[in-house]
């Protein structure tokens, strides 16, 4: 009812002016044609951009048909390509049973999809719809066959596209690894001495200490929109960014782009939100070096190289001291293996240029290189390749590189965690901390993205070379991609954001009550971060803050009577 029919595909949709459809010839993988799907700016909805067929049989109720197709991501944002597949009635009513949502890397990759009709189409009533309302990409869609089994055949016994990961299972072997990890790198001693106003010993004092801040940063990208607006929906935004998160990025705020002509309204005001909360903040980005995420009235001096170099330099210059002492990281350069316009025209030394005037504005600050797709594809992976090179590059000719940003929007393709495991050590070559930058994981499938959510988590927690993870995005009313975020538009929690609670603020939380020794000592072992601290013996109290190191932390509480 629809075999390897490209030809019958068109482009709809209410954004179809931000798509094309081209066709391609393929050989050697068992279909001649392909269609090269590109969306070309971000249409908001997956649902407003999409390339449709119709069907050319009648379809009934309980029939089982087996969709097969090829995807590859040609271009993307972040070196994924998505779709998703959809039976709808011609007019566009979708039959949810049917919903697909697959990606893929630069390979192409097979997908089998079997399902029941949910209901009658006469012949051409029905669609076969992808829908291409992702972020900016090129996706190669071929082989497309849509064949009808028939009511009696058995749907269980039909091959499927099965989207998981190598390690899901709870008692992977890494996992036993990892927790053991976390336990010996992410811990010290804390040992607490109690004392009376006279400095003598308080033996067995009441010892209850509290981790409020973690050392590791566990965060989000934010916008200066939320933490200052008035909405409901802003209020709840701020509370959310207060209780579950100790680090922070804008998401766009900060970007050239919306600080060329000047400097963001609100920007400030936002970030001095967080400061005074204690939320530590990188800077994202200063210069992410394609056309199309520079200042569009940069494009006049393609043909005058030294003031495009000089217009860099001044950028770097204004928007690190605008911010100086108040960031914990810059992002100097972003996704530079796609993102090369700037360095073909003034070429790659520029970037060591970049790197010294940021850190010679802020000497403070540290200044990563922050990329995408590092932890995508095996071994011979050449983006990984390429960010590897690019580190070793500018170390050789002194870039004051100061930590790697690693990138992990994840849909489709999540990666297995030994891989994640043995790519952290490779860059750990270089003796830099690593950040992972950019989480998201854009998968319908909810125990899927909550399974992932939690071993990456655990994963990347457990690495000693790692200091923070963050999320870009958090809510599903404010995310780039809504089915990463881990709360729904009203903030109802999704599995993945109780897997991020179990973990960061439950587990690995420490708040514990000992009892001081006879000498008015209590030790307890928890994880690095910012403690309250407090004591007390009888109607004698006190309380302290304390930060414990992973080499351990000492301090003396000095206990009164309550005024």
């Amino acid at each position: 009812m629809l075999h390897d029919a490209a030809h019958a595909f068109t482009l709809g949709g209410p954004a179809k002016d931000l798509g094309r459809l081209e066709p391609l010839s393929v050989t050697g993988h068992g279909f001649d044609w392909a269609l090269r799907a590109v969306t070309t700016t971000t249409p908001g909805a997956e649902p407003l951009l999409y390339m449709s067929a119709p069907t050319t049989a009648p379809l009934h109720a309980g029939d089982v048909l087996v969709l097969r197709f090829c995807l590859r991501c040609h271009e993307s944002m972040t070196g994924e390509a998505f779709t998703t597949f959809v039976l709808e009635s011609a007019d566009g009513e979708v039959a949810k049973a049917t919903e697909f949502r697959v990606g893929a890397a630069r390979e192409w990759r097979e997908m089998t999809f079997p399902f029941r009709a949910p209901r009658s189409y006469g012949a051409g009533e029905a669609r076969v719809t992808f829908r291409l309302g992702f972020d900016r990409q090129t996706a190669d869609i071929g082989g497309i066959k849509l064949h009808n089994l028939g009511p009696e055949a058995r749907l269980e016994s039909l091959p499927k596209t099965v989207i998981t990961y190598a390690g899901r299972q709870l008692d992977a072997p890494w996992r036993e690894a990892a927790l053991k990890r976390i336990d010996e790198h992410r811990k010290g001693e804390l040992s607490v001495r109690v004392t009376d106003a006279s400095g003598k010993p308080v033996p067995h004092a009441n010892v209850h200490i509290t981790l409020r801040r973690h050392a590791f940063g566990f965060g989000s990208a934010v916008t200066v929109e939320h933490l200052l607006g008035n909405s409901i929906d802003a209020r709840r935004y701020r509370q959310v960014v207060e209780r579950y998160f100790n680090t922070a990025v804008f998401e766009n705020d900060m970007k050239w782009p919306e600080n060329y002509d000047a400097p963001r309204p609100g920007l400030d005001d936002a970030l001095d939100w967080l400061i005074q909360r204690n939320i530590r903040v990188r800077g994202h980005n200063l210069i992410w070096p394609s056309w199309k995420w520079l200042p569009a009235p940069l494009r006049e001096f393609k043909s005058n190289p030294s003031e495009l170099r000089a217009r860099t330099h001044l950028r770097i210059v204004q928007a690190v001291a605008r911010h100086r002492g108040k960031l914990e990281h810059w992002d100097v350069v972003n996704e530079p293996y796609s993102e090369r316009d700037l360095m073909e025209l003034l070429g790659d030394q520029v970037m060591v240029e970049w790197f010294q005037l940021a850190k010679q504005t802020d000497p403070a600050c540290q200044m990563y290189l922050n990329d995408y797709g590092i932890f995508d594809g095996g071994s011979d992976s050449p983006h990984r390749k390429h960010f590897y090179e690019t580190i070793r590059w500018l170390k050789e000719r002194g870039a004051p590189i100061d930590g790697i940003g690693i990138q992990s929007h994840f849909g489709a393709l999540p990666a297995p965690p030994d891989r994640m495991l043995a790519v952290l050590d490779q860059f750990s070559q270089f003796g830099l901390p690593i950040e992972s930058t950019e989480l998201s994981l854009n998968m319908l499938d909810r125990e899927l993205q909550a399974d992932f959510m939690r071993d990456y988590l655990i994963a990347l927690f457990s690495h000693p070379n790692v200091h923070g993870v963050m999320l870009w995005g958090f809510w599903e009313g404010r995310h780039w991609r809504p089915d990463a975020a881990l709360f729904d538009a009203d903030w109802t929690p999704r599995p993945a954001a109780r897997a991020w609670i179990d973990l960061v603020h439950k587990e690995w939380k420490t708040d514990v009550t000992v009892a001081a020794d006879e000498h008015g000592v209590a030790r307890v072992r928890g994880f690095c971060g910012h403690y309250d601290v407090r004591a007390s013996a009888g109607s004698l109290s006190a309380c302290a803050p304390v930060w414990l190191e992973k080499s351990g932390s000492q301090m003396t509480v000095v206990v009164a009577p309550a005024v």
